[in-house]
């Protein structure tokens, strides 16, 4: 399964949609655009299709925790997936 597949079922699992996945992404502390969403949500024999790096994930699970359970107390680390 790879970081494509997690995203893509998460996102079905929450029902969640473009903005959504974006402001969860924001949350998180990493701007994203609709664009990089949809091409990491299509099929891996689509030619826009783009590999989600697994920091890419990381952050949006980061902020999938903070958006369901609340942000934690404390400094926030961000690392930057650039």
């Amino acid at each position: 399964m790879t970081h494509n597949d997690i995203l893509r079922r998460i996102r079905y699992i929450f029902d969640l949609s473009d903005s959504k996945m974006m402001a969860v992404f924001g949350l998180a502390g990493l701007s994203v655009t609709r664009s990089e969403i949809s091409d990491w949500l299509k099929k891996e024999d689509d030619p826009a299709f783009q590999e989600c790096r697994d920091t890419h994930l990381a952050v949006f699970l980061n902020g999938l925790i903070h958006d369901k359970r609340g942000e934690k107390e404390g400094p926030r680390r961000i690392r930057n997936p650039a």
